[in-house]
């Protein structure tokens, strides 16, 4: 399975901040001292802190240097607007244990319903189901699809161990906007996802779920997902600007 260098780098920086070394709202090194200390290229690891403004665990504040997002920690995990948009790193950064456990991915071959979905641009697409696991405790289901014709190599890359972004970003097809649907599933909604997300019945009979189109730069749709939340463990916020 094939994995990028600054893509190392950017897990040693979390494990970095995982354990403490730096305050929330602080100033951490300078791509210097990283380097230094982990023994990479400032390119590499330029590109690894790049990554991690990108999904809002770090801020670069002009003239002034990057700094830690102030996140509170607890134990829940919120995804929204303003949240890291790597589910992982946030768990990380609680200093809980993650796995990312890839069930099932495999290639479908003229699937007319996600075609309709992609605006008939593509027929065949790479289903990848993963389930999100903290302290031995499923909190995610999710399931993405990806057009075979862009992503044609997917099949090489470990998706346990690596960000599906962060692939489609080295194949320039990273989404950047999306189009989200937020709505309450019952249980019953999804055998897997029923077998898989083990829930007191009398005490739940929803699961939170979003369902979101991932447009390119260009506003090409590169990507479809369907994730179910175990309500236990998260919660969504939307900030509405006026």
């Amino acid at each position: 399975m094939s994995s990028f260098l600054y893509q190392e780098a950017k897990k040693k920086i979390l494990d970095i901040i995982a354990s403490g070394e730096f305050k929330p709202n602080s100033k951490i090194w300078n791509e210097r001292v990283f380097a230094q200390k982990l023994g990479y290229t400032r390119s590499t690891i330029k590109n690894a802190i790049n990554s991690l403004v990108e999904d809002n665990i770090l801020e670069k504040r002009r003239g002034d240097g990057t700094y830690l997002v102030n996140e509170n920690v607890n134990n829940s995990f919120e995804i929204g607007d303003d949240s890291p948009n790597s589910f992982t790193q946030l768990v990380k950064i609680n200093r809980q244990e993650v796995v990312n456990r890839v069930e099932s991915f495999k290639l479908i071959y003229d699937n007319k319903d996600l075609a309709i979905i992609f605006d008939d641009k593509y027929s065949d697409f790479y289903e990848l189901i993963r389930t999100r696991i903290v302290d031995n405790t499923v909190v995610a289901v999710q399931k993405s699809y990806i057009p075979f014709s862009l992503f044609e190599d997917a099949h090489r890359y470990d998706f346990s161990n690596m960000s599906l972004y962060d692939y489609m970003d080295f194949k320039n097809h990273k989404p950047t906007k999306f189009e989200t649907r937020i709505e309450a599933r019952p249980i019953s909604d999804n055998q897997f996802v029923e077998d898989t997300i083990k829930l007191d019945k009398s005490k739940y009979a929803y699961l939170l779920f979003l369902e979101y189109r991932g447009f390119s730069d260009k506003k090409e749709m590169v990507e479809y997902t369907k994730s179910w939340y175990n309500p236990d463990f998260i919660s969504y916020k939307i900030k509405v600007k006026r």
